[in-house]
């Protein structure tokens, strides 16, 4: 049982705080919840940061903090970064139920969550990257698309798989939306957009290579609209290195030097 699981990590030296989030929050789990557990450990632990094991028959998803980590989320006055993985945990604690806490710093951190949100909303510079990943990948799946050569279908068929992934999570970060998991987005889409949804699933089920990229370049499409959305072909564009400067001013300028290195002189 669950109640006994935590009375043996409470009993560990190494373990300073346990608490249940995700699904193991509901009242009634179904027959395919797993429970999720954040563990906070000392700082001689700090290698670890996620695991897998059985809790009670059910599949038990481990996130590990340190010590340290909930201090920062504690003190956190501004934003943490939701991409980052103390944002990740801040963003998990801010709904869970503590169910050990050796010295309260999982009840102050929760506390700071709660009052400022400091996990609000999507990574910095997280729209730049959806942007830039999508375009740039989609354009390589275009070339890839006109070729008849069967091995590069084969690579698009694979390309694919994580490219209407990335036009998933995609949607979320061009809005400044934080993730907080599949079965959250699928909720959040059928309730703000289940167009962009039934778009998803249709790709997704799709078994023809060529519809199958009009409807991922439709995905692409949507997902960044609120951020320039899709480059024009033949489109020059600079990636810069710090994401989260990346000003429409910045790239413009890095994307001009750049074509300046190929226009004739």
């Amino acid at each position: 049982m669950l109640d006994d699981v935590v009375q043996r990590l409470a009993r560990h030296p190494a373990v300073q705080g346990v608490a249940l989030c995700g699904s193991g929050l509901d009242e009634v789990l179904t027959p395919t919840s797993d429970i999720d557990l954040l563990i906070v450990l000392d700082d001689a632990h700090a290698n670890l940061r996620t695991g897998v094991t059985c809790i009670d028959g059910r599949t038990g998803d481990l996130m590990f903090a340190t010590a340290r980590e909930i201090a920062e989320i504690a003190d956190a006055e501004s934003r943490l970064d939701a991409g980052a993985w103390v944002g990740m945990l801040a963003s998990h604690l801010e709904r869970a139920e503590i169910l050990c806490d050796q010295n309260g710093a999982l009840a102050r951190a929760q506390i700071q969550v709660r009052r400022s949100d400091p996990a609000a909303g999507a990574a910095p510079g997280a729209a730049y990257r959806a942007w830039n990943k999508l375009n740039y990948d989609r354009q390589h799946n275009r070339r890839m698309l006109a070729s008849d050569d069967p091995d590069y279908a084969a690579a698009l068929d694979a390309r694919l798989l994580y490219g209407l992934s990335d036009a998933f999570t995609g949607y979320f970060a061009t809005r400044g939306l934080p993730w907080q998991g599949e079965k959250a987005s699928v909720r959040y889409l059928r309730e703000h957009d289940p167009a962009f949804l039934a778009l998803f699933q249709q790709a997704m089920a799709e078994h023809d290579l060529s519809a199958k990229f009009e409807l991922y370049e439709r995905l692409c499409e949507k997902a960044t609209a609120p951020v320039g959305g899709l480059w024009p072909d033949g489109a020059t564009s600079a990636h810069l290195r710090d994401p989260a400067g990346a000003s429409p001013e910045a790239h413009a300028e890095a994307t001009a030097f750049i074509a300046s290195l190929f226009e004739d002189g």
